[in-house]
Formats: structure tokens, C-alpha cells, sequence
């Protein structure tokens, strides 16, 4: 088996917080379902975590039951869980193969916490092509490149503007800028050009028909002038009126693979902005 490549949907944002489930748990360690519900519960009681060292919030802030259906259309429990609450359930899981579970469980578990951390802190609107101006007031830049340290944070971005016929570039801290709203993004609209003239519906999960939910992997497969992932992230974090409006990353029910697949997730504000070219 593959490990790394069953990370894929194991991990997800919801309500600001990077969560797993009881079932992929189950799954991802090959253990049966109810047998990692059991050892959940018997955390959840455990005489040995003090209220007193703050046990009782830790269970609450890590620890929530939840219902899913399973195949045959039965409503039955499972539990989200944090990073915490994953590490802290899965410390007795031995052997090699369910340490290399918990080394790509807990990178993935990161990695998200990475991607989450970026949608909160850098100022909303800021991406590749954008314009924008420091805090304090200043003329207008472009955003050339918005840079990731090595673990992936956004920290900085290079600007570029002319002086003088000349053209100059900067590193500045990413919390310095804010965006110049009434300046078009040519990138962003181009993104979306590009995905009208490939044919929305062949890409599109969702089966809300206000919605456009996209695989970032099959865009990336599908479109061949999208190169960068980081770029593209940043693109999409942002976009917004009067191009589709980014909600939430998450798991999709999809209408074209008839499973969960994680997909951005988009309102489309205006139909006739994509479909008039895709049709």
C-alpha cells in the first residue's frame, strides 16, 4: 500500500480548525471502525486525564461525535478529531507501518494547518498581478510574486512599480500591504477565462448549480499554461467578485467521481461570466 497516497482527503478545515475523522482513522490504520470508536471512548472517560490539568477541555476542544451514513444508508456515529486529538488516540498504534501512518498523518495534518494559517493572515485579496499599497499609505505596487518560506508561510511578497522609467523591485513584509480593491486582477481573470474556454462542467464536482467546486490536481492536469500550485492557491484564496467568490477547502460530494473529493469551493456570482464562452 501506498501510504502518502491515501492522504488525500484525510484531513480537512472546518470551522477554522484542521480535523481528521473516527473512519479515516480507522481506514488509513487498517483497524475496524468500532474498534477506534471504543478506544475514543474510553478517552473520553478516562478517570487518569485530571480536570484539574484541564482534561475536560481538552476532550471538548479536541474531541466532537458527529453521524455519517454509511453504504447501505445507516446513521451511524464517528468522531472529528484535531491534531491533538489525533496524536493523543493514536500513541499506542505500534509496528512500522503505523508509524509511517502517523509521520504522513501528521504532515498532512501541517500541511493544512499551513494552508489555513495563509487564509487568515494574509490580507484578504492580496495574490499574483495584484495591486496594492502599504499600510501607511504609499503609491500603488503590483505583486510580482507572493514568497513562501520553507515550510510554506506566506511572509513576504516582491512588488514591482516603475520610477523614473525605470522598473524597481521590493521584498516587503506580507502584514505591510493591503490591496488597491478597485484594480482588476488580470490574473484571476484569466484563471477563469481559461477555465470557461476548457468547459467548466467537465471539472466541476458540485452539484449545486450556484456552486463551482474544483480539484486543484485535475485543474492543474487539465489546464497547461498553470504551472505553480502555491501561485494558483493564492489566485483562488482570493477571488472573488465579480468572479466566482471563494467559500471554503474542503470535501465535496462529486457529481463526476461519485465520492468525496476535495475541492475549492466557489460561488458563482454571475453565470454568464464562464458559461458564455464554455458552452
Amino acid at each position: 500500500m501506498n501510504i502518502l497516497a491515501q492522504f488525500d482527503d484525510a484531513v480537512f478545515i472546518q470551522n477554522q480548525q484542521v480535523k481528521t475523522t473516527s473512519l479515516k482513522v480507522a481506514e488509513l490504520f487498517d483497524k475496524r471502525h468500532d474498534h477506534v470508536l471504543r478506544k475514543i471512548e474510553n478517552i473520553l472517560t478516562m478517570k487518569s486525564i485530571d480536570p484539574n490539568f484541564g482534561g475536560n477541555e481538552f476532550i471538548e476542544r479536541n474531541f466532537a461525535l458527529n453521524e455519517y451514513k454509511d453504504s447501505i444508508g445507516r446513521t451511524l456515529p464517528m468522531y472529528e478529531m484535531t491534531k491533538d486529538g489525533f496524536i493523543f488516540l493514536v500513541m499506542g498504534f505500534t509496528g512500522e507501518e503505523a508509524a509511517q501512518t502517523k509521520i504522513a498523518y501528521i504532515n498532512t495534518f501541517n500541511q493544512m494547518a499551513i494552508m489555513l494559517h495563509n487564509q487568515q493572515f494574509v490580507p484578504q485579496g492580496i495574490g499574483f498581478g495584484t495591486k496594492v499599497q502599504l499600510i501607511t499609505g504609499s503609491p500603488d505596487f503590483t505583486v510580482n510574486r507572493v514568497i513562501h518560506d520553507a515550510e510554506g508561510y506566506i511572509r513576504e511578497v516582491e512588488v514591482v512599480c516603475w520610477n523614473r522609467n525605470k522598473l524597481h523591485k521590493e521584498i516587503l513584509n506580507i502584514s505591510s500591504v493591503k490591496p488597491v480593491f478597485n484594480v482588476q486582477n488580470h490574473a484571476l481573470e484569466e484563471f477563469w477565462n481559461e477555465l470557461s474556454r476548457f468547459g467548466v462542467e467537465k471539472l466541476n464536482h458540485s452539484n449545486n448549480k450556484g456552486l463551482i467546486a474544483l480539484n486543484l490536481k485535475q485543474v492543474m492536469q487539465s489546464i497547461n499554461s498553470l504551472h505553480d500550485k502555491h501561485e494558483l492557491i493564492d489566485l483562488l484564496t482570493n477571488s472573488r467578485s465579480p468572479y466566482p467568490e471563494f467559500l471554503k477547502y474542503g470535501q465535496v460530494w462529486s457529481r463526476l467521481d461519485t465520492k468525496n473529493v476535495k475541492c475549492w469551493v466557489f460561488k458563482l456570482n454571475d453565470p454568464s461570466l464562464l458559461l458564455g464562452q464554455g458552452e
